[in-house]
């Protein structure tokens, strides 16, 4: 992995050039294909992952096979973080969401150079506290929004985030994806998504829902 390439990630945009250096030589390059595991929960926690292109969704499996949807990541963000401060097994699954290409990083070749980085520590604590807000968020959705509103906020979440590195307002998932995003069945996101689109304010196209009026969304969610 290159300097400039690492200066464009979030938790590392602040490090100085030097640092980086030292922790691009400890990088490697991995691929997935959409839908290919990266890790699963409770596999051994050694590595950390940045993405540099697609998406990857960090879920929790239940015993019967179902899962719920933690996070959808995109380019820049990390993941797998946790387990380097704590040496503890995987905490979550992470799945490719689509094509992805990802930068890893060995536990103790980032422990090493953290070490004398106090900078860059701050910078990690700041992206796990970030990451804990979003795990706040989801709980306070399931608490007080009712399943159309969860959806509505969720799905302009998800168009700002695949806007980033594709056409403006289109999230490309499956409607069971999506339902694992905000706990109910994909049964239930048919029914709203249906109605959101004899509305006018969706699209919906196999693997692909379209947003057609945000800020009616915004107002469902709210």
């Amino acid at each position: 992995m290159t300097v400039p390439t690492m200066s464009r990630t979030p938790m590392l945009s602040r490090i100085a050039k030097r640092d980086l250096e030292a922790l691009a030589a400890a990088a490697h390059e991995r691929r997935y294909r959409h839908g290919e595991v990266i890790f699963r929960k409770d596999d051994p926690g050694d590595q950390f992952h940045v993405i540099m292109e697609g998406k990857v969704r960090i879920v929790l499996p239940s015993p019967d096979g179902e899962e719920v949807t933690l996070a959808i990541l995109g380019p820049g963000e990390i993941f797998g973080e946790l387990s380097l401060l704590d040496g503890e097994p995987r905490s979550a699954t992470a799945i490719a969401g689509e094509d992805a290409r990802t930068v890893v990083i060995n536990r103790e070749d980032f422990s090493a150079w953290l070490a004398t980085r106090p900078a860059a520590a701050i910078t990690l604590l700041e992206t796990l506290s970030r990451r804990l807000r979003r795990s706040d968020d989801l709980l306070a959705d399931v608490a007080f929004l009712n399943v159309s509103g969860r959806l509505a906020k969720k799905l302009v979440e998800l168009a700002r985030l695949y806007g980033r590195d594709g056409p403006p307002g289109q999230v490309r998932l499956t409607q069971e994806e999506l339902a694992s995003t905000i706990g109910v069945t994909r049964e239930s996101v048919n029914k709203h998504l249906h109605y959101f689109s004899s509305r006018g304010w969706v699209a919906v196209s196999k693997g692909r829902i379209t947003i057609r009026d945000a800020h009616a969304l915004e107002e469902q969610a709210y």
